[in-house]
């Protein structure tokens, strides 16, 4: 798959495109790790994603040059609550690059990649103590209209 260009974001100067290759995933890693510091390193994050992907998981990133600078982590699914839908695993803007419009500029093209794959909804997660997530989220146009519980299960090997 070819890293094609989605759509400019002009007000950050950056481009939204797929990152496909291994390089293009490397190259998300700085940002990812942000997100999920638990991530040993990029090998790991590469990894992980290329396992993921085999579920229908996809990385949206903006780039300055080839500087990822914000990525997004999604998938395309189904369900009986929410129907057809596309669903947001990772949103994170670098630190460096927080309040330029990035975030925004990834949810407006992932709606749009729902709107084109016949989504109903757009469905991330957030941690409900995450404050500064959920005021963005609010103001990206997303509604904060589901509870969501969780349950530590025991590492079973």
């Amino acid at each position: 798959m070819s890293m094609q260009t989605c759509n400019p974001a002009p007000a950050s100067e950056a481009d939204l495109r797929h990152a496909s290759s291994q390089g293009e995933l490397q190259a998300c890693y700085p940002v990812i790790a942000e997100l999920r510091p638990f991530l040993r390193d990029a090998v790991d994050w590469c990894e992980r994603a290329t396992v993921m992907a085999q579920a229908g998981y996809r990385v949206l990133a903006a780039w300055k040059q080839d500087r990822a600078v914000a990525v997004a982590g999604y998938r395309v699914m189904e369900n009986l609550i929410h129907g057809r839908f596309i669903y947001v695993d990772d949103l994170v803007t670098a630190f460096d690059n927080r309040g330029k419009g990035l975030g925004a500029s990834l949810l407006k093209e992932l709606a749009h990649i729902g709107t084109k794959e016949h989504c109903s909804r757009l469905v991330l997660d957030t941690a409900a103590t995450n404050a500064n997530a959920r005021r963005f989220y609010t103001r990206a146009g997303l509604l904060d209209v589901a509870v969501g519980f969780v349950k530590q299960l025991e590492n079973v090997t």
